[in-house]
């Protein structure tokens, strides 16, 4: 949980495999965040914040968006994604975006001075997300508009079932929620808006079946590794274990016969009162 204004470690560390999946996952989630985008009418000049922007986050959507008169800050905790989201900014020449290295529950950024406040998987990591939500509220002048985007897992399933699935899945989520996470946090999204006092909120919930070849077909394999010491520390699954029902579900997935269901996308966004 938070303690004295920070949030807890990441659970799914600062590997260069999560590195990796971050950066494919946000490739896969670019036409639902420009369809948000889209409906938010970012205009130019405006000022932007991506919280727990990771090495990319939609950094490079902001950017396009806000355009030269514009400006976006991407904010991570993470020092390693940090340099990554440098690098990452440097090799798209995207001068219009800074990386602030801080603590979302704690930015230390400007007071009431974006236009737009944005996150995305972000609650799903955090304990403390009312904290969360107030803090980005505070960042925002009146009328600004704040955007979050979560998962729910409760749509997750492959068809035909496959006791690797369900072996692997519930040893991530046991490994996630321990770290303070919360795997089913997308239906609380409009909730917590509301109780923040956020106006005209709008949402919206897309559930997708990725083909063979689509990262998400495989993103239970991804998250198993970026947990893997953690189920091996908790004694969740033996090492031989887990590797068995990884190859298993692998071919499983594989397998154009298979159909996976995806997590819920919840995306909801409103403004600041005032």
């Amino acid at each position: 949980m938070a303690v004295d204004g920070q949030s807890q470690s990441y659970p799914l560390g600062g590997t260069q495999t999560e590195r990796d999946r971050l950066l494919a996952q946000a490739k896969q989630y670019e036409a639902s965040a420009n369809w948000l985008l889209d409906q938010i009418t970012i205009q130019p000049g405006w000022t932007a914040v991506d919280i727990g922007c990771g090495p990319i986050g939609i950094l490079d959507l902001l950017s396009q968006r806000v355009g030269p008169h514009g400006s976006v800050v991407g904010l991570e905790r993470e020092q390693r994604f940090v340099e990554m989201a440098r690098g990452e900014i440097a090799r798209r020449g995207l001068s219009n975006v800074t990386i602030v290295h801080a603590d979302a529950l704690n930015t230390g950024l400007e007071k009431s001075a974006f236009d737009f406040a944005h996150e995305r998987l972000v609650m799903i990591n955090v304990s403390a997300r009312e904290q969360l939500l107030s803090e980005m509220l505070s960042l925002l002048r009146p009328g600004g508009t704040i955007a979050v985007e979560d998962v729910d897992n409760v749509s997750w399933l492959c068809q035909p079932a496959h006791a690797s699935w369900d072996v692997l899945l519930n040893a991530f989520h046991a490994a996630f929620h321990a770290g303070g996470g919360d795997g089913f946090i997308g239906r609380r999204l409009p909730g917590l808006l509301r109780a923040a006092n956020v106006q005209n909120i709008r949402s919206r919930v897309t559930v997708e079946t990725p083909p063979v070849g689509d990262y998400r077909r495989t993103h239970l394999i991804a998250l198993i590794e970026s947990v893997r010491e953690k189920i091996l520390d908790k004694g969740l699954l033996a090492e031989t274990e887990l590797n068995e029902h990884k190859e298993a579900l692998v071919h499983h997935l594989n397998d154009p016969a298979t159909t996976v269901i995806d997590k819920l996308l919840v995306q909801c966004w409103g403004q600041k009162s005032g």
